[in-house]
């Protein structure tokens, strides 16, 4: 990981002070390293994406509030100014399964994002069963590969060849559990086990690392 530009060190530590941890107390949740999160908090590097989603979740905070897209209380800060054009190919479903759009289009992202992640490009989120860590309408940065590596972490995945979703996804034996990150709790986790007929195939698409909202998005 780049050495931080700051603008997600500035809100680590306000997130963890408002959520009334010490940085200590978050170690022992989370199992990250003390040594770790004080780096982070302190500018020296920044957080991978999958951490970044640990932190939210323990400190009942928005993602955006840890990537410096806003602050804790909602005050939006602007992206680092080197930016980096990359392909927003379609939109994705986080709910109900939805067929992959392509769309010609581009973004800017940040310079020091781009160049931890070449080959990534944006899908389009739409709906709710990821809100505690994708926001529906924000575009997710997926960073391609065809294997979960880190299980439980956000995956970009097409179900039947062509229908494609972000969820925490789960190996099994042989098969995957798909499971939403939702403040609704009518989401439910979706199990394809390969050893039952008629299961449809999921092809992993690759590891969401980052996000952004567009222009004009409501918080």
């Amino acid at each position: 990981m780049p050495k931080s530009q700051g603008y997600t060190a500035d809100f680590l530590g306000d997130a963890r002070r408002a959520a009334g941890y010490t940085q200590k107390e978050v170690a022992d949740k989370t199992g990250i390293p003390l040594g770790t999160i004080r780096r982070w908090e302190q500018g020296q590097n920044d957080p991978d994406m999958g951490s970044l989603m640990q932190l939210a979740e323990l400190y009942n905070a928005s993602l955006d509030s840890m990537i410096g897209l806003a602050s804790v209380n909602g005050v939006i800060r602007p992206i680092p100014s080197e930016t980096i054009a990359v392909p927003l190919l379609g939109s994705i479903a986080a709910g109900t399964p939805i067929k992959m759009i392509a769309v010609e289009d581009t973004y800017d992202i940040p310079a020091e994002v781009h160049n931890s992640y070449p080959k990534a490009f944006l899908l389009k989120v739409t709906g709710e069963s990821m809100n505690r860590v994708l926001p529906n309408g924000c575009y997710a940065l997926i960073n391609p590969c065809d294997t979960v590596e880190h299980p439980m972490k956000a995956y970009a995945v097409c179900v039947n060849g062509f229908d494609a979703t972000i969820k925490r996804v789960k190996v099994l034996e042989n098969g995957y559990e798909l499971i939403p990150d939702s403040n609704d709790p009518t989401f439910r986790p979706q199990i394809y086990d390969y050893n039952e007929p008629d299961t449809d195939p999921v092809t992993v698409i690759g590891q969401v690392v980052w996000y952004m909202v567009p222009f004009g998005f409501e918080i």
